[in-house]
């Protein structure tokens, strides 16, 4: 598939061993839509460079190695939750549906802050939480590896992150940090989205997934358990640390957030899948072809419409003004508040763009990503979608955030020429 020289050029001196290598590997996927109906879509673009580790002699990477994708699930999550509401199994905005499904979370307490003697506050929550709260991560539900009210709740426990360490249930019935539909934090909505899902059609998530979505795109290399599925963990590729020292180590810091879950204790519908680039981008294509395969075009247009309050944009503003500036979201992106930021808000299929990019994406598009900076995109107006796949630590890793850029242009521009 051709090219720019230039951006070939820098994705292999990218991997090259050496002290200036910036990953061990990457995967890249993309397609584009045609410009006219009744035309043929152009073939995908696919790609892979590097290794499975830093050793040179480590088996290459390939759009067929399997990675953990993170949150890169919660897309998949959304579409699951959309389906289930175009058959009328529950609904976006009714809270009686959250009730029924989730009767733990029924009657949550909000942690406001903690007495002298280190004694959590808890209120009881005036609200109640709705299945669009939950997908736009305006529930008051975060992540007890996140936001600091939850992480010293944990420690007075004598805890440390319960996240994908523990059954649903167990892990994600901590109190909320805010009442649902105050305010924009990042959290594990998904996960109870997930378990919605699950409940709703008496399954597990997993089964659920296979039936309505893995096997409808003929995705064989995706699943929550790779040990027991098609001998995807002898295909997983580990993660890469890049220590604060800038060395590059094949090994997961021991005080890691978050383990990558190749034995789950539960299917994880925020972050516990794992699957292949050529896997993934056949649901980007999908949507971005709204091709009715998993859900009607009222679904899709949903996905991309922003859906938060002023407030809660309020909130999202501010947290991305801090969490950019300290590389944890959007790596890559000016800062909000920073000359050339872009204006960015929330939609039920993750981060909207709402600006226009010279030679980048149409404003709408919609993005999100995983931890191990994995970064995908949907860009209707385009005419693109892809994801760049990789496995290194820290989330945000600041070094190598061009790359994702750099594919992102170079799709748009090798599309519109087809």
């Amino acid at each position: 598939m051709s090219h720019s020289p230039n951006f070939e050029d820098t994705i292999k001196r990218a991997v090259t061993p050496g002290s200036e290598r910036l990953l061990a590997g990457v995967a890249l996927a993309a397609a584009g839509r045609s410009r006219n109906d009744g035309v043929e879509n152009p073939p995908d673009y696919t790609a892979a460079y590097g290794t499975l580790q830093l050793d040179p002699s480590s088996p290459p990477v390939s759009v067929k190695t399997v990675m953990w994708l993170a949150s890169c699930n919660k897309l998949v999550t959304t579409i699951a939750a959309l389906q289930c509401i175009e058959r009328g199994q529950f609904t976006l905005d009714d809270p009686t549906d959250v009730e029924r499904l989730l009767p733990e979370w029924k009657d949550p307490e909000i942690l406001t802050g903690f007495t002298e003697d280190g004694k959590p506050i808890l209120q009881p929550a005036k609200e109640k939480m709705t299945l669009q709260q939950l997908l736009t991560h305006t529930s008051g539900v975060a992540y007890d590896f996140f936001h600091p009210l939850l992480i010293a709740w944990r420690q007075g426990r004598g805890e440390g992150p319960l996240t994908m360490r523990t059954p649903i249930v167990e892990g994600f019935t901590h109190p909320l940090i805010a009442e649902p539909g105050a305010a924009w934090m990042y959290g594990a909505g998904l996960d109870l989205v997930g378990l919605m899902v699950a409940r709703a059609n008496t399954t597990t998530l997993e089964a659920y997934m296979r039936e309505n979505i893995f096997d409808v795109l003929g995705m064989d290399d995706t699943s929550f358990r790779p040990k027991e599925r098609n001998n995807m963990v002898d295909r997983l590729m580990p993660i890469t640390t890049r220590l604060p020292s800038g060395e590059l180590v094949d090994r997961v810091e021991p005080d890691a957030p978050l383990v990558v879950p190749v034995e789950p204790t539960d299917d994880f519908g925020g972050g516990g899948l794992f699957g292949t680039a050529e896997d993934f981008l056949e649901v980007l294509k999908s949507i971005l072809h709204g091709d009715g395969k998993l859900l009607k075009s009222e679904s899709i247009d949903l996905m991309f419409t922003p859906a938060l309050s002023e407030a809660q944009q309020a909130t999202l503003d501010g947290l991305l003004s801090i969490l950019m500036a300290a590389a944890i979201m959007i790596p890559g992106e000016p800062v909000l508040g920073t000359p050339g930021a872009g204006e960015w808000t929330h939609g039920i299929g993750g981060l909207i763009g709402l600006h226009k990019e010279e030679g980048s994406f149409e404003p709408g598009w919609l993005k999100w990503g995983g931890a191990p900076n994995l970064k995908w995109w949907i860009d209707r107006k385009g005419g693109t979608c892809g994801i760049f796949a990789t496995q290194l630590y820290p989330a945000g890793e600041l070094k190598h955030a061009f790359l994702g850029k750099m594919f992102e242009r170079e799709m748009v521009a090798h599309f519109s020429k087809k």
